[in-house]
């Protein structure tokens, strides 16, 4: 149901955040803020904050944040509706006309009905596998070593070799065809106008979300046949971008770290290991949003993948999108290529919690991954590898620097004072202002670790929301085009659109109109109030700072890529010519 903007700013200003949250949270003074324990998490001391003057809550423990609106979904585990209406209850207000809530009764219901289901789906493979039908999914089962307390935890399950098993057994349960299509249970081939079982002959992973409902399923190949996994593409009830398997087991509760594999049986053996905070991306490269919702349930994360070259990828690309999030992330290397699920197998427990004592941060990995593309025991590739992680090294924080030459001189048996010498003469990658400003800084208690990039978003979204001159020379300079994530996005061009109209932007009211989720980002970019003597200046300090990180990172991705060992010379050389650009562009 859509409010107006009007309506919702009138009950934006009657319910006053402090007022509310005062109900649930003892809040106290201090500086422009006010402070308590967080009700959505255990705590003692106040990591808490409420800002009056910007309408928002942040918590610097849990993450949690948004206007007055987010704050009773969380606290009453209501949908947006149901939270604008208890508060509109509150101050006495009447809803808007209504004609759009039996539209959203509808929609809910059918959604209702698809999770039946996918609820039904599973329960018919889980008795499938059970039963007579289900000697082939039970026999490679075995073979995978799984037990049949995971194949129960796991909700494992069986499709028959049957064109139409599963649409016979739901339809005679009352479920339409329209229904089981829209669920991803039935394909359509319009070639042949005909509607049959999605997943045939193969063993069937359910993957269930975070609310503990069955959203869709993965479906595996007993043999060697292609493709060897089947998933459930994108339906009204499941995105697989937006969820990972094996998370609803952690219940919604924070965790110390987790552990991040490329696929379903890794999990599983994981678990039956002993190992049950392992996770998997959904039959794609991890993304921003799982890395988001990661973040939700802690702030180190390990990643595990495959030790064969598209598992070293897949952990390259991941670690940098990890840590553009804030968390802590550091790689699991498995000897000779092994997966999670064989290491584990073979060798334990132990041995596996000794490869996590030992695992790598993330710009130890990439120096690894570096040095495989070298023969160190030729002098001119030692030489070679010795200049490309000098330029790298040179981009780090000074304190590590100073680590990663020492590693690297024990490694090439060049002497370190050599080495910082070519980081300082062949790299121009000096320090953002921003980044120094970082380090003198004291992070606010709690606080997930920021990096530089989405410090400046903050500082520029915060200038805009202050001054038009600010928006005018953002747009002017093609800021909005830099800000990363729908969320950040949407709220500047609000803002921009608040000016033409000659009005003050709201920032309480714009981020209440945002989608779930969408909400809490935006009340991370005012946790921290940034005084702005000049806003204008500021728009134009952090566009240059922006650029150059992109222009930072840009040069990190093409070195790495200079590691792959199968490229050819012309390839190889495109690639540094590019990188001397990007250099000059930082220089200048």
């Amino acid at each position: 149901m859509a409010f107006p903007d009007a309506w919702l700013d009138e009950l934006l200003a009657k319910n006053d955040i402090v007022s509310v949250v005062s109900s649930y949270v003892e809040l106290r003074p201090k500086g422009r803020r006010l402070w308590g324990l967080c009700p959505l998490h255990g705590e003692k001391t106040p990591s808490f904050s409420v800002s009056p003057d910007k309408q928002m809550f942040y918590c610097f423990g849990c993450h949690a944040g948004g206007t007055v609106i987010q704050f009773v979904m969380q606290m009453e585990r209501l949908s947006f509706v149901e939270a604008v209406k208890l508060l509109a209850n509150r101050v006495g207000m009447e809803l808007p006309d209504n004609a759009d809530d039996a539209a959203l009764q509808r929609e809910r219901a059918y959604k209702e009905r698809l999770y039946a289901a996918c609820r039904a789906a599973a329960r018919f493979y889980m008795e499938t596998l059970i039963g007579p039908d289900g000697a082939p999914g039970r026999a490679y089962l075995l073979r995978r070593g799984l037990t049949s307390e995971s194949v129960k935890r796991f909700g494992l399950g069986y499709a028959p070799a049957s064109w139409d098993a599963l649409k016979t057994h739901l339809f005679q349960q009352g479920f339409t065809q329209q229904e089981l299509l829209d669920a991803g249970l039935l394909v359509h081939n319009t070639d042949k106008n005909s509607v049959y079982d999605a997943y045939r002959g193969r063993v069937i992973f359910p993957i269930v979300g975070t609310n503990g409902r069955v959203l869709g399923f993965g479906a595996r190949v007993m043999n060697d046949d292609k493709p060897k996994y089947i998933n459930t593409g994108d339906t009204p009830i499941y995105n697989k971008r937006n969820n990972l398997y094996g998370l609803h087991l952690q219940k919604g509760r924070r965790c110390d770290d987790l552990v991040m594999v490329e696929g379903y049986t890794d999990v599983i053996g994981l678990f039956e290991a002993g190992v049950t905070n392992a996770v998997a991306s959904l039959g794609t490269a991890l993304t921003v949003q799982q890395a988001r919702l990661l973040k939700r349930y802690t702030q180190l994360v390990y990643i595990a993948y495959d030790g064969d070259a598209a598992g070293q990828n897949a952990t390259i690309r991941g670690l940098d999108i990890l840590s553009a999030e804030g968390i802590d992330v550091r790689v699991i290397v498995f000897p000779g290529g092994q997966d999670p699920d064989e290491f584990i197998r073979a060798n334990g427990k132990d041995a596996f919690d000794t490869l996590k004592d030992n695992a790598l941060s993330l710009n130890a990995f990439k120096l690894e991954s570096m040095a495989r593309a070298y023969t160190l025991t030729d002098e001119n590739d030692r030489e070679r590898y010795a200049m490309e992680a000098c330029r790298f090294i040179a981009s780090l924080q000074p304190v590590e620097q100073g680590r990663y030459y020492a590693q690297l001189a024990r490694k090439t048996g060049y002497p370190v004072e050599a080495l910082e010498a070519q980081g300082a003469a062949g790299s121009p990658l000096e320090k953002a202002p921003v980044q120094r400003q970082a380090r003198n800084r004291r992070p606010a208690r709690g606080a997930a670790e920021e990096t530089p990039r989405v410090r400046a978003e903050n500082a520029l979204l915060q200038a805009m929301a202050q001054s038009r001159d600010a928006t005018l020379e953002a747009v002017s300079t093609d800021a909005l085009s830099l800000l990363s994530g729908e969320a950040r996005t949407v709220f500047a061009g609000e803002i921009v659109a608040a000016y033409a109209q000659e009005t003050t932007p709201n920032c309480a009211r714009i981020a209440a109109g945002m989608p779930e989720g969408q909400a809490e980002e935006l009340a991370g970019v005012f946790r921290e109030d940034v005084p702005l003597l000049d806003p204008v200046r500021t728009v134009r300090d952090c566009v240059t700072r922006i650029r150059r990180f992109d222009c930072r990172q840009r040069v990190d991705e093409l070195t790495l890529r200079l590691g792959d060992n199968t490229l050819g010379t012309q390839e190889r050389q495109t690639l540094m010519q590019e990188i001397q650009n990007l250099t000059r562009q930082l220089r200048g």
